[in-house]
């Protein structure tokens, strides 16, 4: 009975066997968290103990730089405007899932959002861009290219 419960808890720990997830944590917080998974970014949010994944949209992001797949300087300046109903109360940006430090300005439902990560090796890189109310919230990831002299 033993040596049966191990390898049910060693096959659970292994993912059962297939593949595995490449799902990222890029933020974990009490009540929200940002995943990136496959070059898509979900939101989740607990609710009644459970998380769910957020498709409130309650926050529209809009990539303003670098441009998706866009060849870049380095190290690139990485950008989003937030548009919402309510206030937005928490946002940030990610570069191949790290945090960049940000900095931006605007108003509380009309933001920009800017950071720029230390120098990057050349090639094709991820960025990530989250933003919440109290109610909902988006994130958007996208790709960009630095070249290999710059």
């Amino acid at each position: 009975m033993r040596r049966s419960a191990l390898l049910v808890a060693v096959a659970l720990l292994a993912g059962c066997g297939g593949g595995g997830s490449s799902e990222q944590t890029l933020y974990s917080g009490p009540d929200w968290s940002v995943t990136l998974d496959h070059g898509k970014a979900a939101v989740h949010h607990l609710v009644n103990g459970k998380w769910v994944v957020d498709h409130s949209r309650d926050v529209k992001i809009e990539i303003l730089g670098p441009r998706t797949g866009q060849l870049t300087s380095n190290p690139p300046q990485v950008a989003i405007t937030m548009h919402s109903k309510t206030p937005i109360i928490e946002s940030f940006l990610w570069v191949d899932g790290n945090r960049l430090f940000e900095k931006g300005g605007g108003t509380a439902t009309n933001y920009t959002l800017y950071g720029a990560p230390t120098v990057l090796t050349p090639g094709t890189h991820t960025a990530v861009g989250y933003a919440r109310t109290a109610f909902g919230g988006s994130a958007v990831a996208w790709t960009f290219q630095l070249p290999k002299n710059g």
